[in-house]
């Protein structure tokens, strides 16, 4: 191993005798630094090369061991570098003072080269293999937020599921593609993945700024809610607005592609389906009649039941699409909705 490979090794003592030893046991394995006093010490530990560990005397002039232990560990910089106090006290309240203010080992003078090494040696793997957690861990939470919305992510990590709950008042946006089959049948795989790609994109970062949560895609449509894990003062009127924009979102003339959206507002039922690979979903009459009525929407517009349509008239321009054929619904009216009313 290189010495810059090596890991550092700060010694803290005032007797330059135990120094010398300590260093040649460890100068064959790591990089050692020295500081002779307590002030020094804490100087050397948070600059910019921190050590990767600190053998740590308590018996020093000015500040003591404890005292060097105390304010590393409370220094977010340094509390988490392993300390080892190597020490003549061996009493056992001395050596319970020495764990109460944060070392991981407790080692005592008259020391033997074998065990410092081994000692040494165990904390630095110990150190790494927590740094190694702590990084799978990080992945983990990244890979969780970005495959759940911020709350249902929050509660796995806490009590490691969602709790399946009623929600009322939730408005639910569904998008899909006009003639994204045809274009999906004539054309590269890779081509196609890559358009829709970054249409979802831009749909996520519209639902975002309207305050919606993204739950789903599936295939060529683009589920999202509003007043479902945020609050929201005016979910439907959140929802509409973010149709609207989405439905004007520019595609390219050449794909021969549109977009129609369906909004509708009602209680939901949400939860995680699934164990190898978590689906946050919601289910409930409201998602299907979102569903329906993108459906019926015409290209690049926005479509909303009579009941609906009859909450948000008072803010927004639009025209009746007359009385259609629902499944599940029978006949009813359907309005498409063109714009916000201008204040």
């Amino acid at each position: 191993m290189s010495l810059s490979d090596r890991k550092t090794v700060l010694i803290v003592d005032d007797t330059p005798t135990n120094i010398g030893i300590i260093s040649s046991v460890l100068k064959e394995s790591f990089r050692t630094k020295v500081a002779t006093n307590g002030e020094k010490a804490l100087t050397l530990a948070s600059a910019d090369d921190r050590p990767d560990l600190i053998l740590l005397d308590i018996t020093m002039p000015g500040m003591d061991g404890y005292e060097v232990c105390r304010r590393l560990k409370a220094n977010p910089e340094t509390s988490s570098i392993p300390i080892i106090f190597l020490t003549a006290k061996t009493e056992d309240e001395d050596e319970r003072k020495g764990f109460d203010v944060g070392a991981v080992d407790y080692v005592h003078k008259p020391f033997s080269a074998s065990v410092i090494l081994a000692r040494v040696k165990t904390h630095i793997a110990l150190q790494a293999a927590l740094q190694r957690a702590r990084e799978s861990q990080k992945q983990a939470d990244e890979l969780l937020y970005c495959l759940l919305p911020q709350a249902a992510a929050e509660e796995i990590r806490n009590i490691g599921t969602v709790i399946p709950r009623r929600y009322n008042d939730v408005a639910v946006l569904f998008c899909d593609v006009v003639n994204f089959t045809s274009y999906c049948d004539k054309h590269e795989p890779e081509e196609v993945v890559s358009r829709l790609d970054a249409l979802f994109v831009a749909f996520e970062r519209v639902a975002a700024t309207y305050g919606l949560e993204k739950i789903k895609t599936i295939g060529d449509a683009f589920m999202a809610a509003a007043g479902l894990l945020r609050k929201s003062d005016a979910p439907l009127e959140s929802a509409i607005l973010c149709g609207l924009q989405m439905a004007a979102t520019s595609i390219d003339a050449q794909l021969g592609w549109a977009v129609r959206v369906g909004v509708h507002i009602g209680p939901v039922v949400a939860g995680i389906v699934g164990q190898e690979r978590y689906q946050f979903d919601i289910w409930g009459d409201t998602v299907n009649i979102a569903a329906r009525m993108a459906g019926k929407a015409e290209p690049s517009g926005v479509a909303v039941t009579g009941g609906t349509w009859a909450r948000i008239k008072d803010r927004f321009e639009g025209e009746s699409l007359g009385e259609l054929e629902i499944k599940g619904k029978g006949t009813i009216p359907v309005f498409a909705v063109k714009r916000r009313v201008a204040c």
